[in-house]
């Protein structure tokens, strides 16, 4: 019985040289690279990168439409060289009116005019008054 069983040992050892190289893999040359697949379905944004340096300046725009003239108007009068009195046009109506630097209030005369006095001081001078034209005059 001897040579029975070294038969099989034999046996056991050119079945474990058979199937040890069964697992391997024989590779063959690379072929041509296949045509592009169809992109895939749109995936959720990402959380926003961080900004970016700032880009040259613009040019400059086209100029705006005229606007309308001031509506407002200061008028100031040295009560030491003329008459310590001012008055607004007809079209406009005072808004305020002050005496020197002190801003002392000034004696309102009518609805566009004012005045520091009758016999103003040096320190009632300027007299300054503020005129308000209504909108298209």
């Amino acid at each position: 019985m001897v040579p029975a069983r070294s038969f099989l040992v034999m046996a056991a050892m050119a079945m474990s040289i058979f199937l040890s190289s069964c697992g391997e893999d024989s590779k063959g040359p690379k072929g041509d690279e296949g045509p592009p697949g169809s992109p895939g379905p749109m995936g959720a944004a990402g959380p926003q990168g961080p900004s970016g340096p700032q880009g040259p300046q613009g040019q400059m725009g086209p100029p705006g439409p005229p606007g309308q003239s001031s509506q407002t108007e200061v008028i100031r009068v040295n009560c030491q060289l003329q008459s310590c009195q001012a008055e607004c046009d007809m079209n406009a109506v005072l808004v305020t009116a002050y005496c020197g630097s002190s801003r002392k209030p000034a004696n309102f005369l009518s609805e566009n005019s004012a005045s520091c006095g009758l016999t103003p001081t040096a320190s009632d001078s300027p007299l300054v008054v503020v005129c308000l034209k209504p909108p298209g005059h």
